[in-house]
């Protein structure tokens, strides 16, 4: 008879979440195994904070997908996989000649990144990313736009304004507050389709073919959805060429 480790407060949501890995499978099995996620925080880098916090849980995604229950008990398993968090931690330490804010933040965005689409199957939108994170999407344009040689007060300035990237138009304030209504107002992959058409949040600007292959779809599909979009903005002000 094969001998069954896994422990009785985990059955429950391990069980459930095997048939359920969406989202909100996903989140369920999370808050339950938490305390060995903020256990084996404490053991690997010390405080809990929200770097290592998104670290472990992304970790913690991978470890369940690897786990035997036949093997070892499930805390056990996700503590020794938790170990690889106390390397992440020292590799960061041993970055130089860089803003350690925006390393960090550069590090949590990747991770929260990598951790959402791990969620949800698809890749997050930035205004998820936001939630997550708790940073604004002016501060993670800026955090996306710094690189090695930047002093930080240059990546403060470097926020791609909607002005330069949709042309010729009104003021960019009014711009940027009816930008933004839309895209709150979006569906996420429309999000997607504003942040690679536009620049927006210092995402790299991609064309209608590059989309289509990140976002699953055809050209045709994100054409179509682009006049949409472009109708949307055009409600409040002639916004300029969106659909070039």
């Amino acid at each position: 008879m094969t001998t069954d480790y896994l422990e009785p407060d985990y059955l429950e949501p391990y069980e459930t979440w095997q048939k359920d890995q969406t989202p909100a499978g996903n989140a369920a099995i999370l808050k339950a195994v938490d305390p060995v996620l903020q256990k084996g925080i404490r053991a690997n880098v010390g405080e809990p904070n929200p770097l290592a916090n998104s670290r472990a849980r992304q970790i913690a995604l991978k470890s369940l997908r690897s786990y035997d229950r036949s093997r070892s008990r499930l805390q056990t398993h996700l503590m020794n996989n938790l170990q690889s968090l106390r390397r992440a931690q020292r590799q960061a330490s041993q970055v130089v000649r860089a803003p350690e804010q925006v390393i960090l933040q550069q590090s949590k965005l990747r991770e929260i990144e990598q951790e959402l689409q791990d969620e949800y199957g698809r890749e997050p939108t930035d205004l998820e990313i936001a939630d997550r994170s708790g940073m604004s999407l002016r501060r993670i344009g800026k955090v996306r736009s710094w690189r090695p040689g930047m002093a930080e007060g240059q990546a403060e300035q470097v926020d791609p304004s909607l002005l330069s990237a949709m042309g010729v138009g009104p003021s960019p304030e009014a711009q940027d507050a009816w930008v933004q209504l839309v895209y709150e107002e979006s569906s996420p992959i429309d999000r997607k389709i504003m942040e690679y058409t536009l620049g927006l949040n210092g995402r790299p600007r991609k064309s209608n073919q590059e989309i289509a292959l990140l976002l699953g779809r055809s050209p045709g599909a994100i054409s179509q959805r682009k006049v949409k979009i472009q109708e949307a903005l055009d409600q409040e002000q002639d916004l300029s060429p969106f659909l070039g």
